[in-house]
């Protein structure tokens, strides 16, 4: 109780003042703070009866709520009584997953005062609370406890700031906060340890991220309706998926592209998806790599019913460079090794997702922001590189080798499958306290 207070007096006036501040020049928060309220409204259209049960998720951000989403479908694929509402803080959050057709209420989170969190709280009325990854939420954790709602942290990890939690003011307050949850779920052993060294009350337990699950299920869907015929490459020594790329990133595959091509112009078949596949970033792309077509003209192409003959003759040895969003877990599926993006610039994106595949990765040496690419290439799955011969040097290695390709890709795949289970493990634990 006292921290609740000390909370209150010295925390909450910072944090709205600085929410207000915030208001005044950023849209998002704008939007948010405008229409938090109206969104409320969707709680009481709710139908319940005796046999009703209500589940609150609250995710940050998309990112968070991609953890949320295969315990959400679980439950709901067991349960045909349970109702499923979700708080976003993040607009962005929000406005991309305000049409999820396993939610059946999808608001904002309000402010963390003592006065909305219990307005909210009465509103949804839970049976049950999960907060996603790192959500701390001091004043809706502590109305939750007064009405004796069981409560869980699933996918924790640690503070990112560990240096601030050094501070004794905050360390206090975090561990009294984190005793606040009924069970918290880790992702890994070392974040158990994390938490084991904070002398928490709460019960801690070892498990790992739910992405891992939501992947697998994703791989499976993605190679069951693969984008393209499989067939249209089968030609191919290899295929290299690179995605999610920047022009760091692009300049040095096409140059080792184009190394290969000197040698053996059909050794490599280069699929191309750019992180930002503006038609002036494609254009200038597709100047660099003039032997290539857009994924829409082969799509286009592949719409007329044509032959296996005719789809090889269209394409020829050309590579591809794709002008759209949203196809590349699809296009991993084809992928014989990828390279992903962002290390070269703002830190490598998603490796877990080309991991599901089980091929061997490589990326930039911006790696370290991905707990999963530094795990990655520490099993040695995950090539790290600096410069263009580096990349040459790997892309040799596989060309020469279906062996090392193989043993890298088994190594991949296995750092995905190994961490399988966790969403079973966290829905039986619920369903057991619902009984």
């Amino acid at each position: 109780m006292i921290w609740t207070l000390i909370y209150n007096i010295l925390f909450v006036p910072v944090l709205w003042l600085i929410l207000q501040f915030m208001r005044l020049y950023n849209p998002k928060v704008k939007d948010r703070e405008k229409n938090w309220k109206r969104l409320l409204s969707q709680i009481d259209k709710i139908k319940r009866d005796n046999y009703t049960k209500i589940i609150w998720f609250h995710a940050s951000s998309m990112g968070e709520f991609e953890q949320a989403k295969p315990v959400i479908e679980l439950l709901k694929k067991n349960n045909d009584k349970i109702k499923i509402i979700v708080t976003f803080y993040s607009p962005s959050g929000y406005n991309n997953q305000k049409n999820y057709k396993f939610a059946d209420s999808l608001i904002y989170m309000p402010f963390d005062s003592i006065s909305r969190a219990k307005k909210l709280i009465e509103l949804i009325n839970p049976d049950f609370a999960l907060f996603v990854r790192y959500e701390i939420w001091r004043n809706h954790l502590w109305q939750l406890k007064k009405r004796a709602v069981l409560t869980y942290l699933i996918c924790a990890t640690a503070p990112v700031n560990k240096m601030l939690n050094k501070l004794p003011i905050i360390s206090s307050l975090m561990k009294s906060n984190y005793n606040l949850f009924d069970k918290i779920f880790t992702v890994s052993e070392n974040e158990t340890k994390h938490f084991k060294k904070m002398k928490l009350k709460t019960q801690i337990i070892t498990s790992s991220d739910t992405r891992f699950d939501r992947i697998v299920e994703k791989v499976n869907e993605s190679k069951r309706k693969t984008i393209l015929p499989k067939d249209m490459f089968k030609d191919n020594k290899l295929v290299l998926v690179a995605g999610s790329t920047w022009e760091p990133d692009e300049e040095i595959i096409i140059d080792a592209i184009k190394h290969f091509e000197k040698e053996n112009h059909q050794a490599i078949r280069l699929i191309l998806v750019p992180h930002e596949p503006t038609e002036k970033h494609v254009e200038n792309v597709k100047h660099l790599l003039p032997n290539s077509f857009l994924l829409s003209e082969i799509l286009n192409f592949l719409s007329f019913n044509r032959d296996e003959n005719e789809i090889k003759n269209f394409l020829g040895w050309n590579h591809l460079i794709v002008d759209s969003i949203g196809q590349l877990l699809r296009l991993y599926s084809l992928a014989d090794a990828a390279y992903i993006g962002g290390g070269f610039g703002v830190g490598v994106h998603s490796v877990t997702e080309p991991a599901g595949y089980g091929i061997p990765l490589a990326t930039g040496v911006k790696y370290h922001n991905s707990p999963d690419a530094i795990s990655l290439h520490h099993i040695g799955g995950l090539k790290i590189i600096k410069e263009k011969d580096d990349l040459i040097e790997w892309l040799n290695k596989l060309l020469k080798s279906p062996e090392t390709r193989m043993e890298l890709g088994s190594k991949v795949g296995h750092y995905v499958t190994d961490r399988l289970g966790s969403t079973k493990v966290i829905v039986e634990s619920i369903e057991q306290e619902l009984k």
